[in-house]
């Protein structure tokens, strides 16, 4: 008999989630009932003779007509409808039958990749709702909406009969799949879109435009996104997959998001794009050659997942915003002109000069980039408050490892802009992107150091992205930073200024040795160390607990010094 995986059951070995689309388990065509005692039938078994998906109507419907796909693809907590023909009239207060969408390789009803829709005799509440909107002749036509937080992908589709004796289901028939997206356009989900013209910008427009060159000489590149050509959504699924990314996340805006970023570069995994800032691509192709995200995709998928060879930050954004937009997130390219990288955390852009006043490459680690394109995303931020919903950055060009991955995001725009750098997730980087001040120390033969200049306005010039419904750009350097004397007030708060202090804040921590071999649900964790203020006045205290555990236990607390 076919069941349904149930993981509470008892375990042996390692708990595992079911994390490829593709791959498949499916159910026999009939499945016996135990311990029945056949009967005689009380009304003809019904017999279903075709399941029509209706997918040029429901794709109409869905705003899912550009998709160059056969198959029906429909966005989730919207209703959609199809039509089952049976080999006589459906009679609802006899006839028992479920539709079962599935997807994966072990359906699961607790983790949602098994689920199961009841029309007739027989009423059970489920993930996803359906009901009979009308019968005509042999015909029955059903409405079925998926929940609005359901996982994206694609569902295969069995229709069954119930009669006291077992379950006889339709045969396997790839004509019944379906895609479920997210929905822009739904206020239940976290991509939610109020404006129709930017959803038909951010979500709908398959070109676009990325700008590069010097904030005072700015120049741009058309950029084919190409989301609904053909095989590029299966190709983005194929990019979830090859990353192991369980199906029981693919359903969560954030920690997909969160996994595309990782996904697009190659650096610790088979992402789809492998990085190259050097001048040597003879073995692939240069950054400057690609024009488009289907060439890289489709062909990320024809060869089974191998890496492209080669990226650039532009590149990676542009195929990073075909992703999204593709699976239904509103996405937009941004340009930061004058970018910093900041590879020691301490939200300063460092340069050392040699004694002949060059940049000492061996000692210098941060760096400024003359523009760095990365990407931002719409969304709903349940896991923050609620100002800081709306726009989020997320980068997928290798900079800095995150959570053991080289990726960055989604962070909130409104909290980079407040200094907010404790919530998740890589705010204090992205700050230091675009507010750090630049310090250049000059060193002797010795090897000692001392500053000789700060330049507190370089990082940062400019950001910019496409404008809506237009080809010019948009300079939304407001959204991210105040004008520099209200910033000042910002990096003040956050102890940037004064240059002397070896960490974000105003204390000294004394490190201690801590382990814990087991956190209980529901229990609690204490933790003492010991700081000493170094100054007077009113300072803000931020905790951060991240571990494989934990993740981002994050709080603040106000403290006045004597």
């Amino acid at each position: 008999m076919f069941q349904p995986t149930q993981p509470w059951g008892p375990l042996h070995g390692r708990l595992t989630f079911a994390s490829s689309n593709t791959e498949e388990s499916n159910p026999p065509e009939y499945e016996a009932f135990e311990d029945v005692t056949p009967r005689a039938p009380t009304t003809r078994a019904l017999s279903v003779l075709s399941v029509d998906m209706r997918a040029m109507d429901n794709k109409k419907a869905h705003n899912t007509s550009s998709y160059k796909n056969t198959s029906l693809i429909v966005r989730r907590n919207k209703e959609f409808i199809l039509i089952i023909r049976f080999d006589r009239p459906f009679n609802n207060q006899q006839d028992n039958v479920q539709i079962e969408f599935m997807i994966g390789n072990s359906p699961d009803e607790n983790r949602g990749t098994y689920i199961t829709v009841f029309i007739g005799k027989e009423k059970r509440d489920g993930r996803w709702n359906g009901r009979v909107i009308g019968t005509q002749g042999n015909g029955v036509t059903v409405g079925i909406t998926p929940g609005a937080s359901c996982i994206i992908g694609r569902f295969r589709t069995f229709v069954t009969v119930i009669t006291d004796l077992g379950k006889q289901r339709t045969p396997r028939n790839p004509d019944t799949d379906f895609y479920v997206l997210f929905n822009p356009w739904d206020p239940a989900d976290l991509v939610y879109v109020s404006r129709d013209t930017d959803r038909q910008e951010y979500v709908l427009n398959d070109v676009g435009i990325i700008y590069n060159g010097e904030f005072n000489n700015i120049s741009s590149r058309s950029w084919n996104y190409g989301q609904f050509e053909e095989g590029v959504l299966d190709a983005c699924l194929l990019v979830l997959d090859a990353g192991k990314v369980p199906l029981l996340y693919r359903g969560n805006a954030i920690e997909l998001i969160r996994q595309g970023s990782a996904l697009m570069n190659s650096q610790d995994d088979n992402g789809v794009l492998v990085g190259n800032w050097s001048s040597d691509y003879s073995i692939g192709t240069a950054p400057t050659a690609w024009t488009g995200s289907p060439e890289i995709l489709l062909k990320y998928a024809k060869d089974g997942g191998l890496p492209v060879c080669f990226a650039q930050c532009w590149v990676f954004a542009g195929v990073l915003n075909t992703f999204l937009r593709c699976l239904g997130i509103p996405a937009r390219v941004v340009t930061n002109f004058a970018s910093a990288h900041d590879n020691t955390g301490n939200l300063k852009t460092d340069i050392i000069l040699d004694e002949n006043g060059g940049v000492s490459r061996s000692r210098t680690r941060d760096s400024i980039w003359n523009y760095h394109s990365w990407n931002e995303v719409y969304m709903r931020r349940p896991d923050l408050p609620e100002k800081y919903s709306g726009w989020q950055v997320v980068d997928s060009t290798p900079q800095e490892t995150s959570d053991g991955l080289y990726r960055c995001g989604p962070t909130s725009v409104n909290a980079i802009k407040d200094g907010e750098l404790s919530y998740p997730f890589d705010a204090r980087f992205v700050f230091a992107e675009l507010n750090s001040d630049v310090i250049y120390y000059q060193s002797d033969k010795y090897g000692n150091t001392k500053i000789i200049q700060v330049d507190t306005t370089y990082v940062g010039k400019l950001l910019v992205t496409k404008r809506v419904n237009s080809n010019a750009y948009d300079d939304i350097t407001s959204t991210y930073k105040y004008p520099e004397g209200k910033l000042h007030l910002v990096q003040k708060h956050l102890g940037m200024d004064g240059h002397t202090c070896p960490i974000p804040f105003p204390v000294i921590l004394q490190p201690s040795s801590w382990r814990v071999r087991q956190i209980a649900p529901g229990g609690t964790l204490q933790y003492t160390d010991t700081i000493t203020p170094q100054s007077p006045g009113k300072k803000v205290l931020m905790a951060c607990l991240d571990c494989a555990t934990v993740r981002q236990v994050t709080n603040q607390l106000e403290i006045f010094v004597q």
